[in-house]
């Protein structure tokens, strides 16, 4: 861990967090973003314009007041149960069996998932089972940890996330060997890239690499999603989708955009608020549109 100041120390220390029991941690971060979704406009405003970015456009875009509170709360007790210890993620019997059925194959396997929840700890939970995947990462994740909380949070992440990180710069073919040869690679769904998608009720320029990918090298593609129950977390496989089975890229891309944006509308408010993992300002109510300009997110 880098060095930061006493206070930033003591919030983000394992060894003293372990002392704090996660249920006690979990009551006091929800009390706290309630705190502030009640008597803070500008971290209010803030909530109702990132659920808006999400459900816009969907059957849920009505209810955007009572989500834009609850992805305040989510986010706030994120960042409060990240510092705890990590729990293996737990599955039920039919995601288990999903993911057995797919990592039993002598196939390569590309897992899906979407900022949403505690997907960060998807991979350490894949790796519990005795396979350590790959993740794709942007440049940021390799860069030396900042003496502040930002930097602590990255070493944390680093330390706990149970795969081994590929830089997204030009990974393509880096993945395909990797799949070729039977290997696991996480690819996060919900990236800026180029191909028209309807995803959450609007136009989103969507990365379709994960298509591509299973296409190309005949990988199965395993769905997930990681959410929050309580102070715990919970790990939901979808049946595997095998390539073959689809006419094409794009067959395969929507199948992923729709069972993705199925998974989040059921809970909305634990998406993360795009604007702030590669969009920025192009996340908008209306689309999802990052110009090539922009360049590649970081």
């Amino acid at each position: 861990m880098p060095p930061a100041s006493l206070g930033i120390r003591v919030k983000t220390s394992p060894c003293l967090r372990r002392l704090l029991p996660s249920r006690l941690v979990l009551k006091i971060a929800t009390h706290r973003a309630e705190a502030r979704w009640e008597r803070n406009p500008e971290v209010r405003e803030d909530a109702l314009a990132a659920m808006e970015t999400i459900i816009a456009g969907t059957p849920r875009a009505h209810e955007l007041t009572e989500l834009a509170r609850a992805h305040l709360i989510e986010s706030v007790v994120d960042h409060a149960l990240f510092w705890q210890p990590w729990r293996t993620l737990s599955l039920d019997a039919r995601s288990m069996a999903h993911l057995r059925d797919a990592l039993d194959q002598d196939r390569g396997v590309l897992l899906s998932l979407c900022h949403f929840g505690l997907y960060y700890q998807a991979t350490s939970t894949i790796a519990s089972l005795g396979r350590v995947p790959y993740s794709v990462v942007g440049r940021w994740f390799f860069e030396t940890p900042t003496p502040d909380y930002p930097g602590r949070h990255l070493a944390r992440w680093r330390k706990c996330m149970g795969s081994r990180p590929v830089c997204s710069d030009g990974s393509f073919p880096i993945l395909r060997a990797l799949l070729e040869r039977g290997e696991i690679v996480l690819v996060t769904f919900d990236r800026p890239g180029p191909h028209k998608t309807h995803f959450l009720g609007k136009t989103a320029m969507l990365a379709d690499g994960s298509a591509r990918l299973a296409v190309e090298t005949n990988a199965l593609v395993l769905p997930l999603r990681a959410r929050r129950v309580g102070h715990r977390g919970c790990l939901d496989v979808a049946a595997p989708l095998d390539p073959q089975d689809f006419a094409n890229v794009d067959e395969l891309h929507d199948r992923l955009a729709a069972l993705h944006e199925d998974w989040i509308l059921e809970r909305p408010g634990a998406m993360r608020d795009p604007r702030s993992f590669g969009w920025g300002q192009w996340a908008t109510a209306d689309s999802w549109i990052r110009p090539k300009s922009a360049g590649r997110p970081a």
